[in-house]
C-alpha cells in the first residue's frame, strides 16, 4: 500500500486536492514521499507550508520575494518537472523557508493537481499539543493527515518526548514525567481542540503513526486506541523501512 492512500481511498480522488499535514514525527518527510509518489502517478504537485518548512535536495523552490508572477513559474516548473515547492522567502536558520499565505494557496490549487502543505510545527518532537491558532490549516483543505512518532509511546511526559509538554499536562490534569500512554497519546491526538482544530468538516481524515521500526508494540497500541475511538482510517508503519499498514476493527489489518 503507498503513503497516497493517505490522501484518499481512490486515486481518481486526488484530483485538486488539498492536503494538510499536522503533527509531528515526520511531516517533511512524508509530505515529500507524498509528492514522489503523486509524480509518478502523473499528478503536478506544489508542497509549501503554512508555517515554516524544509525543502528535499533535488525539488525546485520558487520564492515569491524573488519573482513579479511567482504563479506563472510555479505553473511553468510543474509542467517541467511535476513537483515544485513555493515559500514566501527563505528563513534565517539554515534550509529553511517561510510558508505562504491562504491566498496563495488558492492560486496554487489552480495550477497545481495537488498542492501539499506542511500545516504544524513540531520542534522535532514526536507528539505534540497546540497552541490557540494551531494549527494553521487553510479553509481550502480537502484532506487532512496528521501524524505521531510512535516513539512517544512509553516514555516520560517531558520537553525531550513532547512539544509544549507543560501545557500537556496542564490541559489533561496530568504530573510532567507520567508515562505517555496509547490513551494518553490518543486523547491529545483527538481532541478538537487540538489536532482536529480548524480541520474543514467536509474533509478527509487519516491518522499514521510513523517510526514503528523504532516502537513496534507502541504504533500499534496507539493506532488499534485511535481505532477504536474514531471512524477515521488509521494506518501505521515507518516512513524510513517504507511501511503502512491500515488498522481494522476487530484486530483484522489489510
Amino acid at each position: 500500500m503507498q503513503f497516497a492512500s493517505l490522501i484518499a481511498p481512490e486515486v481518481s480522488l486526488f484530483q485538486k486536492h488539498v492536503v494538510a499535514i499536522i503533527g509531528g514525527g515526520g511531516k517533511s518527510t512524508l509530505m515529500h514521499r507524498l509528492a514522489k509518489e503523486l509524480k509518478l502517478r502523473n499528478f503536478q504537485v506544489a508542497i509549501t507550508s503554512t508555517t515554516k518548512f524544509q525543502v528535499a535536495s533535488g525539488v525546485e523552490v520558487i520564492l515569491q520575494a524573488d519573482c513579479s508572477d511567482y504563479l506563472a513559474e510555479a505553473e511553468g516548473m510543474l509542467q517541467k518537472n511535476g513537483v515544485v515547492a513555493v515559500a514566501r522567502d527563505s528563513y534565517s536558520e539554515k534550509n529553511r523557508l517561510l510558508g505562504v499565505t491562504r491566498q496563495a494557496i488558492v492560486e496554487l490549487r489552480r495550477v497545481a493537481d495537488v498542492v501539499l502543505i506542511e500545516a504544524d510545527g513540531s520542534r522535532q518532537r514526536p507528539l505534540k499539543t497546540h497552541k490557540e491558532y494551531e494549527p494553521v490549516v487553510p479553509p481550502e483543505t480537502t484532506s487532512a493527515i496528521i501524524i505521531c512518532g510512535a516513539e512517544a509511546v512509553g516514555r516520560p511526559l517531558d520537553d525531550r518526548n513532547v512539544h509544549r509538554a507543560e501545557l500537556f499536562a496542564t490541559k489533561w490534569d496530568i504530573a510532567l514525567g507520567t508515562q505517555v500512554t496509547p490513551a494518553i497519546a490518543a486523547r491529545e491526538l483527538l481532541s478538537p481542540y487540538s489536532y482536529l482544530k480548524n480541520i474543514p468538516i467536509h474533509a478527509h481524515i487519516a491518522y499514521y503513526i510513523n517510526k514503528a521500526d523504532r516502537n513496534p508494540i507502541g504504533a500499534r497500541l496507539l493506532a488499534e486506541n485511535l481505532k477504536k475511538r474514531c471512524n477515521h482510517p488509521v494506518f501505521y508503519g515507518s516512513l524510513k523501512k517504507n511501511q503502512l499498514q491500515r488498522t481494522m476493527l476487530n484486530s483484522t489489518r489489510s
